[in-house]
């Protein structure tokens, strides 16, 4: 060997923060270096082919020495110097150059990906046992939690206690096992001594590392003044912070560093609720509490990642057998109904369909006075694609009604049951004409609810003024048939008067009508067009047709006999009025009135009750504008959340669009599509016949009224007036004619309004004084909104005057004048609570803040006024559960008067903003207004994804733990709605929004929506690809078969992308299914297959 290359070194990694000085590159190696500069510059592809070279040489030659016994090492380095040893070292080309360049441009793939290449990335092994340079001693890797793209660390010493979940879906971090390389002998390193770096490798032998490596969990009690991250007095905190990118300390690890902690956690919960059934095997709720406890303590060891299949099958086996053993000893009647639910749901996603419709007929036969049995097996008879019939369906709806009637009638004398059974039977209502009218057969579902109306609103009166009873009796029947068969205008059509006065000055039909003539064309054409064709005869059949009407076609569904709705005849008791007229309004997609109870809002979170996206929503989802897609939410976006959930109250009622949340947004005619199934001046007519019968009180006058200005605003003054002139002394129908008055723009007329009511009510009883706060409320609040603080502050001023002007030029502003008025709404406020009248102290609480608020000198500092809120919740505490209808009152108020102060203000907190709003959002995790603010605030910033994790950890963890039978899907929505409107630059992109939809649509609400189905299938055909939404358009019309629109998506958006025998397909599924036809296409395939 010459004497040249003994003096070459062996170039070996080094740190960046240690960079000893390079000997000048040797004379004989400039092609080498230039060789791996030039491949560097020629692609990322070539400098990994040379490290992963130099990677496997350095394998090679641990490979070699470890099979060399300890004996002929030490011969082979005995009697000989460093020096020598150097000089017979043999190198390759690779090695004479440096291991490393810098890059200044950078991989662009690297932002696109999120990490490197795996390929790019040289094999590197650690030494040291885990040890990491500069950090103490007792600290080391932890090989459970880390991976291939993160460290963590631990003390191994404080972690022997910590031991693994066994069971089968007991996962830590969700990793990849990984498999440790043996560590090369400490002899080795003398191969190295005199080299220019410093070895991490201890000297420690061969027994003592395997020692240490391998029983580390045991190790002794290390005297260490750091507290353990696991220890009762918090996280660990290392002194010295890590300097390398690539480790990531415990303390910055929310979730994983706890795994093992919650897994112990788990298992002592689990032996508690097995020791409770153990001591008690009857008790129902013990049984219930360990049987659900099995996925919550899934998504907790998870760390709220979604189950594997593998591992939902596993929990619905083990659920399974303990619903089984449960209903062997459990007696009482209340917890066999939910025993047997469970076990149904958990039998579908093991047992095959054929099983799962044979064990309902069994449950059903043995226990045939279980309501809530009746009602899960229509949801199994309604999503059972398979098997799925409308005949079969509607014969089912009819039997559980038939029950329920039986039911409710035996129970009349039990005033709790008999209220119960009867919001089941509306319920049940409510679902069969929503599936009814998605069928297809919207003039059987409009006259289902004509039917109910006619029969309990307007059955004749008798000698004494009283409705005729039993309303079983033949006799009223036999009338209320010949009602109907005389085709006399029935409720919600024009000129209609009633049964009861049919039956006392007789009637006449109205006039016949025609049905206009459809254009098929050829029959290609009605193919490609089935969908348009369809659309128009929507139109067409909104409302039941007459036998004297001219409906063209021989269609003997456009005609509803008596003979078809007989069997749907219920009657309600008076007091249950209220709550048919909520079902209504959830039948028609309108929002609830203010006073509708909590049991039957829940409803609005239905997955089979909210499907509005399936009519027009998808414009507020796909905008026409592309580039709304790509620059991020706007402040219009703030209000166009197509499903909401929040408590309705006068503001949303009469909400302007551009600046709060509008409950009637959506119902407006351009937000429709051509197949809207709602006739709304039906809907009108209707809701005016209630206001005229007296049905709602003053909460469906107000609400009827905010109906009409935004569906018909040209008729809401007159109608405003009308509703006056019947009831002068209706304070409440005051204020919502000045709303409209100041939403035409009309100020003056408006705040002329207002003070005549205010100044009228001086003359009124006590009860309806209170209601002047109203008036007070909304003054204030336009004006802010309209003309600025100063007039508000003076209007606020002379809330306790004893009479009211328009002029406020002369009202002073000073301490005395605002304590005086501070006084008279604080008594107000107090009043209101002492009579539980908590609306109206909401109202009170409100206008005090305003005055705070208005009247502060530093009005760009809102804090003092939001710890204000702090103290009404305290106090309203005090009276009522921190989630009742008032507590979400009083938090929207304090939203709306946030997002004013955001608007009208330059400088504010966002942070201040975000953590109020993540107050109100855990309290009330299905607001849609708390969501809707909470996601506008956050646009405004790009790094960290905050709404993200507040969908995940808050929203649907939320519904994920509540193990009621509500299926709410305005979390899985909101969810999807967020992920479109993300800028890509912020994460999102297809596969991000697709993950979303797949969450929604395999959750157990999701699953069977119909209106998530449509959106999830358009936004693959928008931006996913036609043979994706082929595979989406499948899987919907097997979840949901009765939904009609989906079908027709095929012939709308598929068109071209199917062949004439998969739209064939499509057709006969939809005959086959019984869904209703109004054009057949039997001879125009047959035509188009002829030729071929």
């Amino acid at each position: 060997m010459t004497e040249e290359a003994t003096t070459i070194n062996k170039t070996v990694p080094k740190f960046a923060s240690f960079r000893p000085k390079l000997d000048p590159p040797p004379l004989s190696s400039p092609r080498g270096d230039s060789k791996l500069l030039n491949s560097r510059k020629d692609g990322q592809a070539n400098a990994s082919t040379v490290l992963e070279s130099t990677a496997r040489h350095r394998h090679r030659k641990h490979t070699r020495h470890e099979h060399e016994s300890k004996h002929q090492r030490h011969q082979q380095f005995e009697g000989r110097s460093v020096e020598d040893t150097k000089s017979q070292a043999t190198f390759r080309p690779w090695d004479e150059a440096a291991n490393y360049v810098v890059d200044v441009s950078g991989d662009t793939a690297n932002v696109k990906y999120g990490s490197l290449h795996s390929y790019s990335i040289p094999s590197f092994f650690r030494s040291g046992y885990g040890s990491i340079l500069g950090l103490s001693s007792s600290l080391k890797i932890d090989r459970q939690l880390s991976n291939e793209k993160h460290l963590f660390i631990s003390n191994p010493d404080k972690s022997r206690y910590l031991k693994r979940d066994k069971a089968v879906f007991a996962k830590v971090g969700r990793g990849r096992e990984t498999k440790i390389k043996p560590i090369t002998p400490a002899t080795e390193l003398l191969e190295h001594h005199g080299a220019d770096f410093i070895p991490i490798d201890g000297g420690r032998s061969k027994k003592r590392r395997r020692v240490d490596d391998v029983n580390w969990s045991s190790g002794s009690n290390t005297e260490d003044e750091q507290h353990h991250y696991r220890s009762i007095e918090g996280k660990a905190k290392p002194s010295v912070d890590a300097e390398d990118s690539d480790i990531e300390f415990n303390e910055d690890t929310s979730d994983l560093g706890r795994t093992m902690l919650l897994t112990d956690e788990v298992i002592l919960q689990k032996a508690a609720l097995s020791g409770k059934v153990d001591s008690e095997p009857t008790n129902g709720v013990a049984w219930l509490d360990l049987i659900n406890y099995q996925e919550q303590s899934l998504l907790r060891q998870n760390l709220g990642q979604r189950a594997s299949a593998a591992e939902s099958m596993s929990i619905a086996d083990i659920k399974l057998s303990m619903y089984e053993k449960a209903l062997n000893v459990v007696k009482e009647p209340e917890y066999i109904e939910r025993l047997i639910i469970g076990m149904m749901q958990e039998g579908a996603k093991l047992w095959d369909v054929k099983k799962v419709a044979n064990k309902w007929q069994n449950v059903l036969q043995e226990n045939p006075n279980y309501i809530n049995l009746w009602t899960k097996y229509l949801d199994f008879q309604q999503t059972n694609s398979a098997n799925f019939h409308f005949d079969e369906l509607r014969e089912a709806y009819r039997r559980c009604l038939g029950i329920l009637h039986v039911a409710v009638l035996r129970v009349e004398d039990d005033v709790a049951r008999h209220g119960k059974l009867i919001t089941i039977q509306l319920y049940l209502l409510l679902r069969m004409t929503i599936c009814f009218r998605e069928a297809g057969y919207f003039e059987q579902s409009v006259a289902i609810w004509q039917v109910i109306f006619e029969f309990n609103l307007y059955r004749p009166l008798g000698s004494g003024n009283e409705k005729i009873a039993p309303p079983s009796s033949e006799k009223l029947r036999k009338s209320f048939e010949d009602f109907w068969e005389s085709e006399v205008p029935r409720i919600g059509e024009e000129g209609s008067a009633g049964w009861q006065k049919y039956c006392s000055h007789g009637g006449s039909p109205s006039e016949s009508k025609t049905d206009e003539p459809m254009a098929t064309g050829s029959h290609m054409s009605q193919i490609r067009n089935w969908h348009k064709l369809e659309a128009a005869c929507n139109l067409q059949s909104q409302q039941p047709a007459r036998t004297i009407d001219d409906t063209g076609e021989d269609d003997p569904y456009r005609v509803v006999l008596f003979s078809d709705v007989k069997e749907f005849i219920l009657n309600f008791p008076t007091s249950s009025y209220p709550n048919l007229l909520s079902t209504f309004l959830a039948y028609c997609h309108l929002p609830p009135l203010e006073s509708t109870p909590e049991s039957l809002k829940s409803w609005w979170q239905d997955s089979f009750i909210r499907n509005d996206s399936l009519y027009g929503f998808e414009k507020i989802l796909y905008p026409s504008d592309p580039l709304e897609l790509t620059t991020g939410r706007s402040t219009t976006d703030l209000f166009d959340l197509p499903l909401s959930s929040y408590a309705v109250s006068i503001d949303s009622l009469f909400a302007k669009y551009d600046s709060w949340f509008s409950a009637f947004h959506f119902q407006k005619p351009e937000y429709k599509s051509e197949r809207e199934s709602l006739d709304y001046a039906w809907t009108r007519r209707v809701l005016r016949t209630l206001v005229d019968l007296g049905i709602g009180d003053d909460d469906l006058a107000e609400y009827f009224l905010a109906f009409e200005y935004n569906i018909m605003p040209s008729t809401a003054k007159k109608t405003a007036k009308a509703l006056l002139k019947k009831q002068p002394s209706n304070l409440r129908l005051y204020n919502a004619y000045a709303l409209i008055e100041f939403r035409a723009g009309n100020r003056s007329t408006a705040e002329s309004v207002l003070v005549a009511a205010l100044n009228l009510s001086r003359t009124l009883d006590d009860n309806a004084q209170r209601e002047t706060i109203l008036l007070w409320r909304t003054w204030i609040w336009e004006l802010l909104d309209s003309a600025g603080t100063e007039d508000a502050v003076k209007r606020v001023l002379t809330v306790p005057a004893m009479e009211v002007k328009l002029d406020v030029s002369d009202v002073l502003v000073n301490a005395t004048a605002c304590l005086k008025v501070q006084k008279a709404l604080a008594d107000g406020r107090d009043q209101a609570l002492s009579l539980g009248n908590y609306r109206y102290a909401v109202f009170y609480s409100e206008c005090l803040i305003l005055l705070e608020y208005l009247t502060n000198e530093e009005k760009s500092h809102i804090d003092a006024t939001l710890s204000s809120y702090d103290h009404l919740f305290q106090l309203f505490t005090t009276r009522l559960p921190p989630n009742s209808l008032p507590h979400e009152l009083l938090h929207q108020s304090r939203a709306r008067l946030l997002y004013y102060h955001t608007t009208r203000t330059r400088s504010f907190k966002p942070a201040l903003v975000r953590s109020t709003l993540t107050d109100s959002v855990k309290r009330f995790p299905l607001n849609t207004i708390f969501l809707s603010l909470y996601a506008w605030n956050e646009a405004r910033f790009r790094i960290d994804d905050r709404v993200r994790a507040l969908v995940h950890d808050v929203v649907l963890s939320a519904h994920a733990n509540n193990n009621s039978s509500t299926q709410d899907i305005i979390s899985h929505f909101f969810a999807v709605y967020v992920e479109l409107r993300r800028s890509p630059t912020t994460g999102s992109n297809i596969h991000s929004i697709r993950g979303v939809f797949e969450r929604a649509v395999d959750s157990l609400c999701g699953s069977h929506s119909a209106a998530m189905w449509k959106l999830y299938f358009l936004f693959e055909c928008e931006r996913g690809g036609l043979q994706r939404a082929r595979a989406v358009f499948y899987r919907a019309v097997r979840a949901c078969p009765w939904a009609k629109e989906l079908y027709l998506l095929a012939f709308e958006r598929l068109g071209k992308e199917m062949s004439i025998g998969e739209l064939k397909g499509v057709y006969e599924m939809v005959v086959e299914r019984e869904l209703r036809v109004f054009v057949g296409l039997e001879e125009a395939f047959e035509e188009v297959e002829g030729r071929g």
